[in-house]
């Protein structure tokens, strides 16, 4: 029988860990990555199973909270489960532990399947949908709202994407665009502010060798911001909206 709820254990070390000691947003996002698609290949719609029909899972969307960062040497776990499924796309939501079982965390996504080869929607008809066991358990977030294309005043910088950007797929891997906006702002806003929360879409790819703009606007407030990269073209490859929480309000 496939397995509803797919868990998920790990311990923090010191060279995973932040500037504050603690586990990184990107981390915790890869690991949230790394539990779905092991989650995927134990109910056989994973990587080794959906390549043998030129078909692949790509992350279209994700919105994650913290409500507390795990520390140094600190245990913590993260759940996963399917929320919904038909032959185009896949919803996941995960929760985040601590050592004691408090939730400290909690994220949704949605999974699009595409064609490897043309690059378009793929159809999972061919797949058995009985064996997607989908739990009736509630998410714990609000879904994300749309993040509108960004006004002519939103600050610009050049990005370029290198080899260590990419991932086997050869397009920029998803940590890497978060991990380019959040080096936006400077360490003395970090050391003030933590991520509270994160909304990201993607909408296109951007490969080795590409160069790409970060435009950033915040709220007039500080306390959020959105942003998005594009292409040299104009078009959007990723957007996505920070909603900053005081370091000391996450303690």
């Amino acid at each position: 029988m496939h397995q509803a709820l797919f868990n998920s254990h790990y311990n923090l070390t010191a060279g995973e860990s932040d500037a504050h000691s603690l586990a990184p947003v990107t981390l915790l996002v890869e690991r949230i990555i790394e539990i779905a698609t092991r989650h995927a290949n134990c109910l056989e719609v994973g990587y080794e199973q959906l390549r043998t029909a030129g078909i692949g899972w790509v992350l279209s969307r994700i919105s994650l909270e913290i409500y507390r960062y795990p520390g140094i040497n600190e245990d913590y776990a993260l759940s996963t489960w399917v929320e919904s499924y038909n032959r185009h796309f896949s919803d996941r939501a995960f929760e985040l532990t601590d050592g004691g079982g408090n939730i400290v965390g909690r994220a949704h996504s949605t999974w699009v399947a595409i064609d490897m080869r043309r690059r378009t929607m793929a159809d999972l008809s061919d797949f058995e949908r009985d064996a997607i066991p989908c739990l009736d358990k509630p998410c714990g977030i609000s879904p994300a709202r749309r993040i509108p294309t960004l006004a002519d005043s939103a600050s610009q910088e050049p990005l370029h994407f290198s080899y260590s950007d990419i991932d086997f797929n050869r397009h920029v891997n998803t940590v890497r665009y978060l991990a380019r906006v959040l080096d936006h702002w400077p360490l003395s806003h970090h050391d003030r502010y933590a991520v509270g929360r994160i909304d990201m879409a993607f909408n296109r790819e951007l490969r080795y060798g590409d160069t790409a703009s970060l435009r950033v606007a915040p709220s007039a407030d500080g306390q959020s911001a959105d942003c998005e990269i594009v292409h040299a073209d104009g078009s959007r490859a990723a957007a996505m909206r920070i909603r900053w929480q005081l370091r000391r309000d996450m303690d």
